[in-house]
C-alpha cells in the first residue's frame, strides 16, 4: 500500500511548476486525528514525490474544522534532510510521539488539527508574497469551502487513519480509512498502531464493533428510513435515506413540507401551490400554467425585458429554467387558445422589468425603447407594447416618450397564430435609459 502511495503522490505532482523551491512536490499521505479515545495523539504526515525536494521552510499546513474563519496555522521552520522520492515528513503532538514510540520530524502543537470534522492543507509561499495551496483533505462532513478537491471524505480520522491511495485530485476517490495507522519520520523510522477494531468489544474510540449500536438507527440519526452499518468501528450511516424526514439534506430539492422557502412565483410562475415529489424533488405540476420566459440574454440586463407565455406542458421545473422554445400540439387545450384543427394560437405578452427570483443579477431600469426585429407579423403585440405608456411606433420598434419607469408592468396576453409543423420565431431588442440593451428571443413551435 505504502508503494501504491508514492505512485499516485509521484504521479499528481509530475506536471507541477515549481514556485518556491522544490516545496510544491509535496503532499499530504497519511493523517490521524485521534487513537483509542485520545484526542492529543495525533500526526500529519507527508510524503515527497521527487527526488531533491527537501526545502520546506517557510511552507505551512493550515487547518480548519468549520471552514467559517476558524483557521489555523503550523510553519515549517527548517528543512528535512532526506528528500528522496517516497520519504516522509512526520509532524505528531509530543504525547502521540510518546504513545506511537516515534520521532517526529516536527512538533505538532496540540488542538491544531480536528480530531473528527476538518480540513487540513499544505501550501506554500508564492511569488507575490501569499500563499498558494499544493494539496488538501477535508473530511468528516466539513461544511466550508475545499477548492478543486471536491466533496469532503464521509469519516474522520479518528481511531483509523486517513490514508492516500490514488491521485485523482479529489478527495473521496484519493483517501481511504486506515484501521493500523503506520506513521513514518524522514530517516525511514516506521511504526504500525494495532488496533482494537474486531475485537468484539466496543473499546474507547470506537462507537461500535462488528454490529451497529443497539439505541442508533437510521430515524435516530435524522434519517427517513434505511439500515445502519458498522464499517472500521464506527457507525456506518451510507444505507441511510433522507428523503421523507422532513428536512431538506444533501442534494434534496425539498423534503415533505420543506421547500426550501420557495413558491411557484420563486421558479418564474405567476402563481400556483408549489409540491414536493416522493423523491425530494420540487414539483411544478400545481403551479400556473402561465411563466415568464427570459429570453436567454445576458444576466444583467435580462430582468428589463421578459416573455409571458400559457403552456401548461411545458412548465419550468424545480430549477426553475424556462425553455425559450415553447412547443404546442394542435389541440392540446393547456396552449392552444383556438378550437380550429391545424394552428396553434399560443397566448403570449411582453414584460418589463419584472421582479424574477431567478435573475437576481439584474436590476430594474427605466424603458426607453423595444424593438421587433426582423419580424412584420405580429402588428398585434407592437400595438400591445406601445400601450403601455405615451410612445412612437415605427415598424416594429416602439420608443416610450418620456421612457417608462422602472416599475414592473406587463401588456395583455396577444394571440399569436402558427400554422401546424410551422415555427414563429420572436427576436427583440430591449433598450434602458441608461443605454443598457437585453436581447431576447422566443421560438413557438406547433406539432400536430
Amino acid at each position: 500500500m505504502r508503494s501504491v502511495r508514492l505512485l499516485a503522490a509521484a504521479v499528481l505532482l509530475s506536471a507541477a511548476t515549481p514556485v518556491a523551491a522544490a516545496t510544491n512536490q509535496v503532499l499530504l499521505s497519511e493523517i490521524l486525528g485521534s487513537w483509542q479515545g485520545d484526542d492529543d495523539v495525533q500526526f500529519v504526515e507527508l510524503v515527497v514525490a521527487v527526488d531533491g525536494a527537501t526545502e520546506v521552510s517557510g511552507a505551512s499546513l493550515t487547518f480548519a474544522s468549520t471552514g467559517t474563519g476558524d483557521r489555523r496555522s503550523f510553519q515549517f521552520v527548517a528543512d528535512v534532510t532526506n528528500g528522496a522520492a517516497g520519504r516522509r515528513i512526520l509532524l505528531a503532538t509530543a504525547h502521540g510521539a510518546q504513545v506511537m514510540g516515534i520521532v517526529p520530524d516536527f512538533i505538532l502543537p496540540s488542538g491544531l488539527l480536528p480530531p473528527r470534522t476538518g480540513r487540513v492543507c499544505y501550501q506554500i509561499p508564492d511569488l507575490l508574497g501569499g500563499t498558494s495551496v499544493v494539496d488538501c483533505l477535508a473530511y468528516g462532513g466539513f461544511t466550508g469551502s475545499n477548492g478543486s478537491f471536491g466533496a469532503p471524505l464521509a469519516i474522520g480520522p479518528d481511531d483509523r487513519s486517513l490514508e492516500r491511495v490514488s491521485a485523482s485530485g479529489t478527495n473521496r476517490v484519493d483517501w481511504q480509512g486506515r484501521l493500523s495507522p503506520t506513521p513514518a519520520n524522514n530517516a525511514s523510522a516506521i511504526v504500525t498502531l494495532a488496533t482494537l477494531c474486531g475485537d468484539g468489544t466496543v473499546d474507547a474510540g470506537e462507537e461500535c464493533d462488528g454490529v451497529p449500536p443497539r439505541d442508533a438507527t437510521c430515524a435516530s440519526l435524522g434519517f427517513a428510513r434505511g439500515k445502519l452499518a458498522c464499517t472500521q468501528c464506527h457507525v456506518d450511516a451510507s444505507g441511510c435515506i433522507a428523503c421523507g424526514n422532513g428536512t431538506i439534506n444533501g442534494k434534496e430539492q425539498c423534503d415533505g413540507g420543506d421547500l426550501g422557502g420557495r413558491s411557484c412565483a420563486d421558479l418564474g410562475f405567476t402563481g400556483g401551490a408549489l409540491a414536493c415529489s416522493a423523491h425530494c424533488r420540487l414539483d411544478t405540476s400545481t403551479c400556473d400554467p402561465t411563466f415568464f420566459v427570459p429570453g436567454g440574454g445576458p444576466p444583467r440586463p435580462e430582468c428589463l425585458a421578459t416573455w409571458q407565455v400559457t403552456n401548461a406542458g411545458q412548465r419550468p421545473g424545480g430549477d426553475g429554467k424556462a425553455a425559450v422554445r415553447q412547443r404546442c400540439r394542435d389541440g392540446d387545450a393547456g396552449c392552444d387558445g383556438d378550437a380550429t384543427a391545424g394552428t396553434c394560437t399560443f397566448s403570449v405578452a411582453v414584460c418589463f422589468d419584472h421582479d424574477d427570483a431567478r435573475l437576481g443579477a439584474c436590476q430594474p431600469s427605466a424603458i426607453a425603447r423595444w424593438e421587433l426585429l426582423g419580424q412584420t407579423a405580429s402588428p398585434d403585440l407592437v400595438a400591445a407594447v406601445a400601450a403601455l405608456g405615451p410612445s412612437a411606433v415605427d415598424g416594429g420598434s416602439v420608443t416610450f416618450q418620456p421612457p417608462l419607469d422602472a416599475s414592473e408592468r406587463c401588456t395583455p396576453p396577444v394571440a399569436l397564430v402558427v400554422p401546424v409543423r410551422g415555427k414563429l420565431a420572436l427576436r427583440t431588442r430591449t433598450t434602458a435609459a441608461s443605454g443598457l440593451r437585453d436581447a431576447d428571443v422566443l421560438r413557438l413551435v406547433c406539432a400536430p
